[in-house]
């Protein structure tokens, strides 16, 4: 059964998100503009509930076990979230994590760091938000502490069951205890912004369309 409030969010885009939470006073939701799909992609839209995951900053050697844990417990629907709290210079997200994943019915990964084995990530059709791309194992690097907890980067709140959305543009967070509200809203907004793109197209002054539609 599909989630109508991902579906809905699928059919947005991340700007009209974030210009509605704005309204609201809902600040602060953004992730760094450095995260981006790892494909460009103009027509990326993918939303699912966050699945945050913490990795520590180590120059020991740390088995894998818990990273193992983690994909196994991947929820459906999700969007997996790995969070650093300084970057390692390695993947923190990989072919085989994203093969699992999908198999799982997650929706797709952002990462505050690198992403690798591209080849077998693009042949998944899976989306990956990342920094960069690098080749490094994460094996005395940084090892997975813990999953399913709330975790931070650069200053934005991830929680379990926070909806991330994430396109072209970039990611936005919306709240767990705000996302009726928001939901609520980006009804309206998006009846702005398509009268306002199609007064445009028909000619209108773009001062006239603000002034009925509040949108530009």
């Amino acid at each position: 059964m599909k989630d109508s409030k991902l579906e809905f969010l699928e059919t947005l885009f991340t700007p009209l998100v974030s210009d509605t939470m704005d309204r609201l006073g809902i600040f602060g939701n953004v992730l760094p503009h450095r995260i981006q799909s790892i494909f460009p992609d103009p027509d990326l839209k993918v939303a699912g509930y966050a699945f945050p995951c913490r990795v520590i900053p180590t120059d020991e050697y740390v088995e894998i076990d818990t990273l193992l844990e983690m994909v196994d417990a991947i929820p459906k629907d999700s969007i997996v979230l790995v969070s650093c709290n300084q970057d390692i210079d390695a993947a923190l997200w990989g072919g085989l994590m994203s093969t699992r994943a999908k198999a799982r019915g997650a929706k797709g990964a952002v990462v505050n760091g690198g992403v690798r084995d591209i080849e077998q990530i693009s042949s998944l059709g899976f989306p990956v938000f990342g920094e960069y791309r690098c080749v490094k194992d994460i094996r005395r690097r940084g090892f997975m502490a813990e999953f399913g907890v709330p975790v931070e980067i650069e200053g934005v709140l991830i929680t379990p069951d926070d909806i991330v959305f994430a396109d072209a543009n970039g990611v936005i967070v919306i709240p767990s205890e705000h996302q009726e509200k928001i939901l609520s809203e980006l009804q309206g907004s998006l009846t702005g912004e398509l009268n306002t793109s199609s007064g445009l197209l028909s000619g209108k002054s773009a001062q006239e369309l603000f002034r009925e539609f509040k949108t530009f």
